[in-house]
């Protein structure tokens, strides 16, 4: 079941830095920067009880030291290739009624990192398409709320396309 909610029903923002300092604690040095990405870090935008998180690490080889550490912090390894074709270390959390999902890239896969941080930039600093790509989304979860494959195809097109425009955006803000 797919299940939107708005995003001030929840301090998704607080919730994001608390789970941030818990890794931190965990990686210290080996974290070199830490976001909040997804439809959770966008204002006006519905949310899916998620909290979406990409630490910027060293080395991803490095990762596995802490493995033991994430999952007494309640985190699963996940095999990342289920989820991206980014090369990442996926860590799955159910906590607090959220799902956590932590995507890990090293500092040296710049293309990566702008694809995971390039879409919520672009929702944050235009208006009319972050409210056209909440009211599409939401419109596909309600048509397609028992059936998430379905949800998957009306909105993978969508979101491609707006990913395409928001990259070439994004890296155009970077000159």
């Amino acid at each position: 079941m797919i299940d939107y909610t708005p995003c001030n029903d929840k301090d998704y923002h607080q919730i994001f830095i608390h789970e941030a300092k818990e890794l931190i604690e965990i990686f210290r040095n080996e974290i070199v920067e830490l976001h909040h990405f997804g439809n959770n870090a966008v204002k006006d935008i519905p949310g899916n009880m998620t909290i979406d998180i990409l630490p910027i690490v060293k080395s991803l080889s490095q990762v596995s030291l802490f493995v033991d550490k994430m999952e007494a912090l309640g985190y699963k390894e996940m095999d990342a290739q289920l989820f991206t074709d980014d090369e990442c270390r996926l860590f799955v959390a159910k906590k607090h009624q959220l799902t956590y999902y932590v995507t890990m890239i090293e500092r040296s896969n710049h293309e990566a990192i702008s694809r995971k941080l390039a879409l919520r930039d672009y929702l944050r600093a235009h208006k009319a398409e972050r409210l056209a790509y909440a009211k599409y989304k939401m419109k596909q979860a309600v048509q397609n709320r028992n059936d998430y494959k379905m949800y998957k195809h009306f909105t993978s097109d969508y979101i491609l396309n707006l990913e395409k425009k928001a990259l070439q955006w994004y890296r155009s803000q970077s000159r």
